[in-house]
């Protein structure tokens, strides 16, 4: 291609004249490649004489620049003829503005029209096939996919397959998160969004436990739909949870209880009700959904079962006597399914719940009546672990008992008799001067007899010799 002379000087300077530098930023090339175009005679340019220079000054009009790009040929391959080709842009690849774009059909057959952002044929051919590879495996654009998906869509997936279906009472939060967040995309929504949300709640004094059940649900949802395709990210997971305080350690004493459970002989569903919780450690939920066939109160061993605890176990729990005497007191023994039965007279029961879900009321004017404060139902069930600890029952039967893990028994261990013998009269008797390293004579016994019980609980295991014999 010979230098353009078609236009002269004043038309020239009357039209948008680049340097080298701007014409190859137009092209998307270098400098030094428009140069050696320039050498070939490969790109229209305008030579421009500078007085008293040796050099010419080339210089480059856009429109012929535009021109060549449609019409721009390919260098021939060595060997081959010298004769210009033109390149074929190819099928879904055209110029607009000197600016390569690409079109072609997304997963769901929509025309896409995407700019390559180049001038570069070659390099928007490639795009092109790197996105109908990306449509073809299925891993185009998740974003661009997601950016239609609301919140509200994504909520009622989880609740559906996994929220209700769960132990946990999330219904009772649901509201107030439709009401945040159910008109909005789930892009939309953002983890400082999140923790706005988390702060409002604050100035609503709800507690911490209370707050991180919003948090769980939020993340939850996203983390739901992450795993089954749904969805690329979670907003929620940023953020942190509340820090709760320490479990409460309220308990009945023996005097509070007697006052308790004589205000309650007036009720007969709280008095067995508490009668139950406070012998068995049982919690509210696993008392409340029995039925009858689950309460066996004859034979040697009477028990409660339950299927399925907090902790997904199954468990029998075995009943005192005062506690099956309350429950044959019941209205419903021998006459309803449940021990204890919703008031289907209620204009309020709908049917969805057979059982009473709750009895708090009934509870706190038990206690105002005996002048105890601050106790609540879930208390009856930490006077049952506590009373245990202070006989000296194993912490495994506890836990058997109960359905506590072993973190959760970390708040009674203060109260384990064993644990005091073992540390604070410990110490005592090391300062004091009257620790010995045999075990003491417990009446009637000798000491030929603690020396052989000093291994294992079965014998087996060799007794410590440097313990039995300090002499040795």
């Amino acid at each position: 291609m010979e230098p353009s002379t078609e236009l002269d000087t004043t038309s020239v300077r009357e039209a948008l004249v680049m340097s080298a530098s701007e014409a190859a930023q137009f092209l998307g090339i270098s400098t030094r490649t428009l140069e050696r175009y320039v050498q070939e005679s490969r790109v229209p340019y305008v030579p421009f004489p500078r007085r008293g220079a040796s050099r010419t000054v080339v210089r480059f009009v856009r429109s012929q620049l535009v021109q060549w790009l449609e019409q721009r040929t390919v260098r021939p391959a060595r060997g081959a003829h010298r004769n210009p080709v033109k390149k074929p842009m190819g099928r879904g690849v055209y110029l607009r503005d000197g600016v390569a774009y690409i079109r072609y059909q997304d997963q769901e057959g929509r025309i896409v029209r995407e700019s390559s952002g180049q001038r570069s044929l070659r390099l928007a051919q490639e795009l092109l096939a790197k996105r109908k590879t990306d449509i073809a495996e299925g891993r185009f654009f998740p974003a661009r996919k997601f950016d239609r998906v609301s919140f509200a869509e994504l909520l009622e997936d989880w609740w559906e397959k996994h929220g209700q279906h769960t132990r946990s009472r999330f219904h009772y939060h649901l509201p107030k998160i439709r009401a945040r967040f159910g008109d909005r995309k789930a892009r939309e929504i953002q983890p400082d969004d999140v923790q706005t949300f988390l702060e409002d709640l604050e100035h609503e004094d709800l507690a911490a436990s209370s707050i991180n059940k919003y948090r769980t649900i939020l993340c939850s949802t996203y983390s739901f739909a992450i795993r089954r395709g749904n969805y690329d990210r979670n907003p929620a997971s940023t953020v942190p949870q509340r820090k709760e305080p320490p479990g409460r350690d309220r308990f009945l004493t023996p005097d509070d209880f007697r006052r308790l459970i004589e205000q309650c002989c007036e009720n007969p569903e709280l008095h067995a009700f508490v009668w139950v919780a406070v012998t068995t450690g049982a919690r509210k939920s696993e008392i409340l959904q029995r039925k009858w066939d689950e309460v066996h109160l004859e034979g040697a061993a009477p028990h409660l079962y339950i299927p399925r605890s907090k902790n997904g176990r199954s468990k029998r729990l075995p009943l005192a006597r005062e506690a099956i005497e309350a429950l044959r007191n019941l209205p419903s023994y021998r006459s309803d399914e449940y021990v204890f039965p919703a008031d289907r007279a209620n204009v309020r029961f709908q049917g969805k719940q057979q059982y009473i879900w709750d009895i708090r009321k009934p509870f706190q004017e038990a206690c105002e009546r005996a002048g105890i404060r601050n106790l609540r139902i879930h208390d009856l069930r930490h006077t049952a672990t506590t009373i245990m600890f202070l006989r000296g029952i194993p912490e495994a039967i506890i836990r058997k008992l109960t359905g506590h893990r072993s973190r959760e028994l970390e708040r009674y261990e203060h109260l384990s008799p064993l644990l005091k013998q073992q540390t604070v009269e410990l110490i005592a008797k090391e300062l004091s001067g009257t620790a010995t390293d045999t075990p003491e004579n417990e009446p009637g016994r000798k000491r030929s007899e603690v020396i052989e019980k000093s291994g294992g609980d079965d014998g087996a295991r060799t007794r410590d010799l440097r313990r039995d014999r300090p002499a040795f």
